[in-house]
């Protein structure tokens, strides 16, 4: 597991988001496991934008993208280059 993934899985369990003793498979989805919801997903992208120093455009906040640690960490990747 990246870095990305991991920090993503901290802020989910900091914020209550994920039980502190489970974690998150990369490919699993966030929505359909119910563990995030828009408001979480929101406040996710504000992290991720203030942790890597990037921005985040609305347009590329899609399932495909960030509704799973693997799209969300690529997702970041690409942002930070």
């Amino acid at each position: 597991m990246n870095e990305i993934n991991k920090d993503i899985q901290q802020f989910l369990k900091s914020r209550g988001f994920l039980d502190s003793k489970k974690s998150v498979r990369e490919h699993e989805s966030l929505t359909e496991t119910g563990i995030i919801d828009s408001i979480g997903l929101l406040q996710l992208v504000d992290y991720l934008e203030s942790r890597y120093k990037i921005e985040i455009p609305m347009e590329i906040i899609t399932p495909e993208n960030f509704d799973t640690l693997a799209g969300i960490s690529q997702s970041v990747i690409t942002l930070k280059k």
